[in-house]
């Protein structure tokens, strides 16, 4: 059931996995999105606000890397959460573009160099107050990442390893 006011219900207006016009990212999309994602959004986890507002309509493999304007490609996502996600490429992603034929136009090899990169800043600013032996598995886990997965659990994976734990 839609808790947001005046929403129409999931359905009016509905889309199928053909490319969706800008013009549909209207209350009735959006309530179509978030009710499929049972109300969560799918980089923090959270609960999605109980109206638009504070929400955005998220590419799940970005245009800039070739992911088409299409239903199955479009999440709704906390505006803080899009802006956090930016153009990053998830293990999400990757996967649906693998099921859907898309291919990713970018240089891989330049991507997961920044993925380790910010997983390191991270690593870093995670263990200082741990010392040097924490922070070296700490930064051995960002160094192993290759995709950049939401960012609560890139620092899960790191904060597991800088304690001397296998990644959740």
């Amino acid at each position: 059931m839609c808790r947001w006011p005046f929403a129409a219900r999931a359905g009016d207006g509905q889309h199928d996995d053909e490319v969706v016009p800008w013009a549909p990212h209207s209350l009735a999309f959006m309530t179509e999105l978030v009710e499929l994602q049972r109300w969560r959004c799918p980089w923090c986890g959270d609960d999605l606000p109980g109206s638009p507002r504070g929400t955005a309509i998220d590419h799940i493999i970005p245009r800039v890397y070739g992911g088409p304007h299409r239903r199955w490609n479009l999440q709704l996502l906390h505006q803080e959460c899009n802006s956090a996600k930016g153009k990053k490429l998830t293990a999400e992603a990757l996967e649906l573009a693998d099921a859907h034929g898309v291919t990713i136009s970018m240089d891989i090899g330049q991507y997961r160099a920044g993925v380790r990169r910010r997983a390191a800043k991270y690593a870093v600013r995670a263990t200082r107050q741990l010392g040097g032996e924490a922070r070296d598995r700490a930064l051995a886990a960002a160094r192993n990442l290759t995709v950049f997965f939401p960012e609560g659990r890139v620092h899960a994976v790191i904060r597991a390893a800088a304690e001397g734990n296998p990644a959740p």
